[in-house]
């Protein structure tokens, strides 16, 4: 499928159909390829701290893990609720977008009825929204990262 800038005219659409305009939508697309790049930041700055504070992670270790480490080890304790939204945030948005236009999850986060072509822009405006902040929360982090102490900040084969 090629991606376009889709002409909203403010027509219904239902189902898979808005699914396959988010697709299409280069701007969607870019939104949330935004918000990827955000998540993956933030993984990188929860990381630097957690090597900081001497714990251990696998080295492929998604958000999700990282928080639990967070909590399991008593760190970040008024930063962990903000986290675990922005991940409930970025895994609903990343990985349900087909089931909820096909029907096989509820609405819960996301409505997929009385949907307009032109929500397309609604949608985009959420990804947009959720790269912010994630990638405010990684400032936040990497903030704390500088006033730890530079010599905790080893790669993975220092760890």
């Amino acid at each position: 499928m090629r991606i376009v800038k889709v002409n909203r005219k403010g027509v219904p659409v239902a189902g898979r159909e808005f699914f396959d305009l988010l697709y299409a939508d280069s701007e969607f697309c870019e939104r949330l390829g935004r918000t990827m790049l955000a998540a993956g930041r933030l993984e990188t700055e929860l990381k630097l701290y957690l090597d900081a504070n001497l714990v251990k992670y696998k080295e492929h270790a998604t958000l999700g893990n990282l928080i639990n480490l967070l909590k399991k080890h008593g760190l970040m304790k008024k930063v962990q609720p903000s986290l675990e939204l922005l991940r409930d945030q970025r895994n609903y948005l990343t990985h349900n977008l087909h089931a909820l236009f096909s029907g096989l999850i509820g609405e819960t986060v996301l409505e997929r009825s009385n949907l307009l072509d032109s929500d397309i822009d609604t949608f985009a405006e959420r990804a947009w929204q959720l790269a912010e902040n994630l990638d405010g929360l990684a400032d936040v982090m990497a903030k704390e990262n500088a006033t730890l102490s530079l010599g905790t900040n080893l790669p993975p084969e220092g760890r």
